[in-house]
């Protein structure tokens, strides 16, 4: 990361927290020697959000609340990105269902 990068992720961080997304942890530079940022998780994130929308490359965590998988599926392919997807569960069948209905590059 350069210092060009880490001030775009700041810049992202700072947005987020404009648009009204809950900054829960982190959010800052550590230190003044490299370019290192804290990790940054936010709550109530919202899908118009810019840090919903678009792909950040720094340690920040977006939370955002659903009501069932089938909502999932539809909010996570409602992006012009899908690099990657992970899903995190002790439920195979519900890992079946999402891996099959998202659209990533790997999952």
């Amino acid at each position: 990361v350069d210092e060009s990068q880490m001030n775009k992720i700041l810049s992202m961080i700072e947005g987020g927290k404009a648009q009204g997304a809950k900054l829960e942890i982190g959010g800052e530079r550590i230190g003044d020697k490299g370019y290192f940022i804290a990790p940054t998780v936010f709550a109530d994130v919202k899908d118009d959000m810019t840090i919903a929308r678009e792909e950040i490359f720094g340690p920040v965590q977006q939370i955002l609340k659903f009501s069932d998988l089938d909502e999932v599926i539809k909010r996570a392919n409602n992006t012009d990105y899908g690099l990657a997807a992970a899903v995190f569960t002790k439920d195979i069948d519900k890992a079946n269902h999402m891996i099959q209905g998202l659209r990533a590059g790997t999952v």
